[in-house]
């Protein structure tokens, strides 16, 4: 009897559950000038936090391939995060706008 209670209870926490794949946020860092990914694929709605790991001040910058958005994160001192949700498909340009060579991309399907 108590392990058919305990199997409808964890079924029950699990119904509540309604988690998709735009839920779960994806990292990238920055660290040593650079970010910890040349190229992240992902699909439309997901969340990309930028983390800064750095010593010093970045500033992310990101623009779509012809899909109108352009975002500036403003400045991220050392600790800081910017979050952003991709809400459209295409191809974005990311990068530092105060180190102009960390530079990647963003495909979003």
């Amino acid at each position: 009897m108590r392990q058919i209670i305990l199997v409808l209870g964890f079924a029950a926490m699990l119904a509540g559950t309604t988690a998709t794949v735009a839920d779960t946020p994806l990292t990238v860092n920055q660290k040593g000038l650079q970010f910890s990914a040349e190229q992240l694929d992902i699909k439309k709605g997901q969340i990309v936090v930028f983390v800064n790991d750095d010593r010093t001040t970045h500033n992310v910058t990101v623009t779509g391939d012809g899909n109108g958005v352009s975002v500036n994160g403003g400045l991220q001192p050392p600790g800081a995060e910017f979050r952003m949700p991709f809400l459209k498909p295409g191809s974005y340009a990311i990068s530092c706008g105060i180190h102009p060579k960390m530079k990647m991309t963003i495909i979003v399907k």
